[in-house]
């Protein structure tokens, strides 16, 4: 298991081409940037158990291969989130029965793999770019798409900084620094969750 630290902030569309050629990027930037597509199929039982225990699970797609991921409930306050998080590489799109045994939750002992089903999915577009701010390692990534279920759907429009190696705080540094010409708003709220919401609403 890795832990996962970092930052969402939303932003209109109307900012992602100012965002996109930021003079950040030129200074701080040692990789990137780099866009690719990203599909995500996010699962549950019948009665959301693993929302309830603000777990999330989903198979993820990138260049034609699949990771199936499993987060943990986290912290999360002001945008900056800390939660545990599992990720492996699969075959094809399908779950992997096993390799969830060996890391489900003790939460969960009661959930059986074999009840989880599909739910709703996430569709978006990612542009990354790696940062060295301060002494710390940063991955900044954009993501532009749709959290959808069934007919219904919202948009993401979000930057995620994720924290690599280094003081967290270098996190809020950088938002504060891209701040200064760009809206941004610190978001709790997970794509996941957004889903969840979704499918509430549209059910």
């Amino acid at each position: 298991m890795s832990f996962e630290t970092e930052l969402k902030l939303s932003l209109s569309e109307n900012s992602i081409s100012q965002l996109k050629t930021h003079s950040f990027w030129k200074k701080f930037a040692v990789e990137g940037p780099k866009t690719f597509h990203l599909g995500n199929i996010y699962y549950d039982t019948a009665d959301m158990a693993l929302n309830q225990a603000r777990v999330a699970l989903r198979i993820r797609e990138k260049n034609g291969e699949y990771f199936q991921t499993l987060k943990t409930k986290g912290e999360s306050a002001n945008g900056l989130t800390r939660r545990g998080e599992w990720e492996w590489r699969i075959p094809d799109n399908q779950l992997d029965f096993s390799g969830l045994t060996e890391v489900w939750p003790e939460s969960l002992q009661g959930v059986a793999p074999d009840q989880l089903q599909p739910l709703f999915a996430t569709d978006f577009d990612r542009t990354t770019w790696l940062v060295e701010y301060s002494g710390a390692r940063v991955e900044a990534a954009l993501d532009k798409g749709l959290v959808k279920s069934g007919e219904a759907h919202s948009p993401i429009c979000e930057l995620e900084l994720e924290l690599i190696e280094g003081d967290e705080s270098v996190l809020q540094q950088i938002a504060d620094e891209l701040g200064q010409t760009i809206q941004l708003t610190p978001s709790d709220q997970s794509k996941a969750e957004r889903g969840f919401e979704l499918l509430y609403r549209s059910g």
